[in-house]
């Protein structure tokens, strides 16, 4: 019998061990878990205070160049006209009233193009495609720009298609700056998990350390993060650059 009570007490003592052993590792465990969700959580903070940095930087530098814009063209042409306007000789010489006539259209279409920068407010009227399409007929018949659709596009938020609309705009704007191409390439792809855009060029290209410098293209980079979109950079020198894009289904 008293053999039995030791075994008794031993086993006791055991699964006393046993348990206090395994309710340390799992606290251990579920610590170690909450503090890995807390260490991603302050991650997914951080990254969202440098995307929303980097994207007030972007609308900072945009409204910097609507104001140079509005000096430099707008209010020039305006200060040229109200100078014809108030010379009495205007109305009377045929020559002053040809250079008001030219002078208005032009202040007109520079207002416009500040408009659209501002908001593409026909976006809203005739959806992201046409306005795309709208954008690519203006640009000089030295760069030939092709728009490939895969599948219907589902129609999303208007806030969502501005930021798609910048993306592409951008990257033409980088294009016709700097890449020297003769051919751009749209590429959309919708489907019911995805929307994924490629567009490319076939100019000279750039080396990794423009993606990092490069303002143009971090302003691209932070429109892409800013809607939860993935992005790959492709480019060689000499060989045209690439930019592969997918976001998630709105």
């Amino acid at each position: 019998m008293e053999i039995d009570i030791k075994y008794v007490i031993i086993m006791i003592i055991v699964l006393s061990i046993v348990i206090l052993f395994s309710f340390v590792a799992y606290r251990t465990f579920i610590q170690k878990i909450l503090n890995e969700k807390f260490l991603q959580h302050q991650l997914e903070l951080e990254h969202q205070k440098e995307v929303s940095l980097q994207y007030t930087i972007v609308q900072e530098n945009e409204r910097k160049r609507i104001a140079e814009i509005l000096h430099d063209d707008v209010g020039n042409k305006l200060n040229i006209l109200s100078l014809w306007i108030n010379n009495e000789d205007t109305w009377n010489n045929k020559r002053s009233k040809e250079i008001i006539a030219q002078q208005i259209p032009e202040l007109i279409e520079a207002t416009r193009a500040i408009s659209h920068s501002l908001y593409p407010v026909n976006l809203e009227k005739f959806g992201l495609i046409l306005e795309i399409e709208s954008l690519i007929s203006t640009v000089n018949e030295s760069l030939s720009i092709q728009l490939i659709l895969n599948h219907n596009y589902h129609k999303r938020a208007v806030s969502y298609e501005v930021k798609i609309y910048r993306i592409i705009q951008e990257f033409l704007s980088n294009v016709i700056k700097h890449a020297k191409a003769t051919k751009m390439l749209v590429h959309i792809r919708d489907s019911d998990t995805s929307l994924a855009i490629i567009l490319s060029d076939n100019g000279i290209g750039f080396s990794n350390d423009l993606i990092q410098k490069g303002m143009g293209l971090k302003n691209i980079d932070t429109r892409i993060q800013s809607i939860n979109g993935y992005s790959k950079w492709k480019s060689e020198k000499h060989k045209g650059s690439r930019l592969i894009m997918k976001f998630p289904t709105q």
